[in-house]
């Protein structure tokens, strides 16, 4: 099978980026060492800073994973927020904030949950550059043939059930709608849609249908419901996290009707923050400059390799009872509702009761790194 090496980089122009002194959000991941960078640790003698014991939920058969600080903290190499082994962290640390996803090609992608990333400039597509220049040869090629497979395979199943749309086809649809997304009440448009199970005709009706459907009365249960569901995390390793303006560590996750928010530390230590009231966090009103917010992060996703991937993954789970590019638009609007519920719930912690721009970008870096994490059938690596 032919290995497509088409690189899209495009997601990171128009962006800058700066690593920022006692923040060190990205030491809270676990990443997988490569077999080069397990040898290289071998030698350093680090191996006791690796784990069989993956955050994901499995173990491998000898230690290839960073070590988290009480198995849920930090980095194990982590100290006062700085790391112990700069000179020899791996790809994956190297690359913060941009991640490599594989699919039908290769693309960069931005973790907007990073502080350091602001607008303007072009220092973070340069550093993109530098990440595909780092990357192993071999392990491209072996994610590219990979994910090729895997997006192959998902071709055939969906379209011998009749549920197979291109990416351009797919992605067409999703451009029809962010117009509407872009409008007070569009978010809710979608979801009613979507709900509906009309089935994608071409975008330009569907786009018609959307703006003209009225948003569900229950949205505000719907928001809720569904981000407990997604919030009750035993495992404290799992739990979103979130970095604030004064680079606190904070934690939420969901205890019977109300979410708990701590104050994670390096050791893996946690301080309660806040309690609060699941039915106290509501949808509030944006403005036209959360609008604004909503609407390019919408875009962003139609754009995003993994998000497809992400449709095609709710596709094969619910066996191809609808066609590609309906399961992509109801993806797009119950991805948007969890970020606009997940917003509000930052508003609830920062103590602001305004959904404007500024609240609206805290939410996207709360939930961006989330996003990046459901699952897929292409990888990142």
């Amino acid at each position: 099978m032919p290995v497509s090496m088409e690189i899209d980089q495009s997601e990171l122009a128009g962006y800058s980026f700066s690593c920022l002194e006692g923040c060190a959000m990205c030491c809270l991941c676990q990443p997988e060492l490569s077999l080069a960078e397990l040898e290289r640790f071998r030698k350093a003698g680090l191996t006791a800073g690796l784990t069989k014991r993956h955050i994901q939920g499995y173990s491998t058969d000898m230690p290839t994973a960073l070590k988290l600080q009480g198995g849920k903290g930090a980095c194990h190499f982590l100290r006062d927020r700085r790391c112990t082994e700069y000179g020899l962290r791996p790809a994956f640390c190297r690359q913060f904030p941009v991640h490599i996803h594989a699919l039908h090609r290769l693309q960069l992608n931005a973790n907007l949950s990073c502080r350091g990333i602001t607008r303007g400039g072009t220092s973070l597509a340069e550093f993109g550059n530098r990440a595909i220049g780092d990357a192993e040869p071999r392990a491209i090629a072996e994610a590219m043939a990979d994910a090729q497979y895997s997006l192959s395979s998902f071709r055939k199943e969906a379209g011998e059930a009749g549920a197979w749309k291109s990416p351009e086809e797919t992605r067409a649809y999703g451009y029809a709608v962010l117009r509407t997304l872009r409008e007070p009440g569009g978010i809710g448009k979608l979801l009613a849609w979507a709900d509906s199970g009309s089935g994608a005709e071409d975008p330009e009706k569907v786009a018609k249908a959307v703006n003209a459907s009225s948003p569900p009365g229950d949205l505000q249960d719907i928001a809720m419901l569904g981000n407990m569901d997604q919030l009750d995390l035993e495992d404290p390793a799992w739990r979103p996290v979130y970095v604030d303006g004064k680079f606190r560590w904070l934690t939420y996750h969901a205890v019977a009707d109300r979410i708990a928010v701590e104050e994670l530390a390096e050791g893996g230590a946690t301080s309660p923050v806040a309690e609060i009231k699941a039915e106290d966090i509501m949808l509030l009103e944006p403005d036209a400059g959360a609008l604004a917010v909503f609407g390019e992060y919408s875009a962003l996703l139609n754009l995003r390799d993994h998000f497809l991937g992400y449709a095609c993954w709710l596709c094969r789970e619910e066996r191809h009872a609808h066609d590609l590019a309906t399961v992509y638009l109801g993806a797009l609007a119950t991805t948007m509702l969890d970020l606009w519920w997940r917003t509000c719930l930052v508003g609830k912690i920062l103590g602001r009761g305004k959904l404007d721009g500024a609240l609206a970008r805290e939410g996207v870096r709360a939930f961006d790194m989330d996003c990046l994490d459901m699952p897929t059938i292409g990888l990142f690596f």
